[in-house]
């Protein structure tokens, strides 16, 4: 929107009410602002059981690692969760928020557990351990893969 004003109504030709929208920052999605009105009709039910539990996971983490970044930029120490922060906040941005990425729904929640994998423990993760079980990166022996 014009002076990147959130709060200017989007014109609506059709006369319906939109079920959805992205708020976009410089390309890249802003998970925060953006909102669907339909999700709940289909996440869990007609999609992969692990889809709630994932998106609430990842912005739950994308969220931490937004205070990360502002620790950061004023100098604070940054502890080794912070790291693993902001190196997940990078590869949320770059592979799900970036307004050029397009990839199926069981591509990306696939995308999401490896992203998890790369950045964190499976108990750091705060999920149905059930879920962690079937979908967490395992290495070629079988054992969970190391970050």
């Amino acid at each position: 929107m014009p002076g990147n004003d959130v709060t200017h109504p989007v014109p609506d030709n059709t006369g319906y009410i939109t079920e959805g929208q992205f708020y976009l920052h410089s390309g890249v999605i802003d998970p925060f602002g953006s909102l669907s009105r339909l999700k709940q009709n289909v996440i869990g039910k007609t999609t992969r059981e692990d889809h709630g539990q994932i998106m609430n996971t990842m912005i739950r983490f994308y969220s931490e690692s937004r205070d990360a970044v502002q620790k950061q930029a004023m100098a604070f120490d940054l502890s080794d969760y912070d790291h693993q922060l902001l190196k997940f906040g990078g590869l949320f941005r770059s592979r799900f928020m970036d307004i050029n990425v397009s990839i199926p729904l069981e591509e990306a929640l696939d995308l999401d557990w490896k992203t998890l994998a790369e950045c964190f423990a499976p108990e750091q993760l705060l999920m149905k351990q059930a879920l962690i079980d079937k979908y967490f990166p395992k290495d070629a022996n079988g054992a969970v893969a190391a970050e």
